[in-house]
């Protein structure tokens, strides 16, 4: 093939798998629980799979997580979240980036304020942590060990009962995007490592996490244009080069 038409060939190939990439479906099955840390007030927890495509957290329960079997990087998770209960209003989100019980970044999601005696003011809306230790308030996010990235709390940002929310996380090596049926919640650049992903739960009974997926990061715009302006010059230099001859 001539190095004009190769280099055309490669960039269309490029920009074709980047904007092509397949979800995969997520299975649940080889998943385990991991209580965060026991708060003296609150149930174990008890996660229950159907199917392997979705699981339950059913209990009033300590902060706890459902993990992946495995670890990743530069991936987009897309699934449905779902209170299916009208009787408590505290914790759901996702954990990611999870490499121990010591190092791991969570976001999560109230329904309503609420101050509660042995945890302190619980706030309505959005938190995105790092935790990096034991020393953590996860009720107040509060402690040594816990810094928060983001917030953004409000009376109108808790989640509604027996409502399902899409939720997408794009987790890449230098980025955090988190958004809700659509809407952008965060977007915070960084340097992050790889981790395993899973679903989060506090004090909060009948949530169900279904439908999920996982897809390979697509590149920023900015790399597939630097990548396509090189083979282009390259295909613009060799074709200068043979109508020198």
């Amino acid at each position: 093939m001539k190095p004009f038409f190769t280099a055309a060939f490669l960039t269309a190939t490029f920009f074709s798998c980047s904007l092509s990439a397949l979800a995969d479906p997520i299975d649940l099955s080889g998943w385990s629980p991991v209580v965060m840390y026991d708060d003296s007030h609150h149930a174990s927890p008890s996660w229950t799979t159907v199917g392997g495509t979705s699981v339950t957290q059913s209990v009033n329960s300590d902060p706890s997580a459902f993990l992946s079997d495995q670890t990743w990087t530069n991936t987009v998770f897309n699934g449905n979240f779902k209170v299916n209960t009208t009787g408590d209003d505290d914790f759901i989100g996702f954990v990611f980036g999870y490499a121990s019980s010591e190092d791991y970044y969570l976001f999560d999601w109230k329904q309503n304020d609420q101050y509660w005696g042995p945890g302190g003011q619980g706030r309505e809306g959005f938190t995105l942590s790092h935790i990096t230790g034991s020393d953590i308030n996860l009720w107040d996010h509060s402690g040594n060990d816990i810094n928060i990235i983001a917030d953004d709390y409000s009376s109108t940002n808790g989640w509604k009962d027996n409502i399902s929310y899409q939720f997408t996380l794009s987790y890449t090596a230098n980025n955090i995007n988190i958004a809700i049926d659509g809407d952008t919640i965060f977007d915070i650049d960084g340097s992050y490592a790889a981790g395993k992903f899973g679903f989060y739960n506090y004090s909060q009974p009948n949530v169900s996490y279904q439908g999920f997926t996982q897809t390979a990061a697509v590149p920023e715009p900015a790399t597939m244009l630097l990548f396509g302006a090189g083979l282009a010059a390259f295909a613009g230099g060799t074709l200068r080069r043979r109508n020198s001859r």
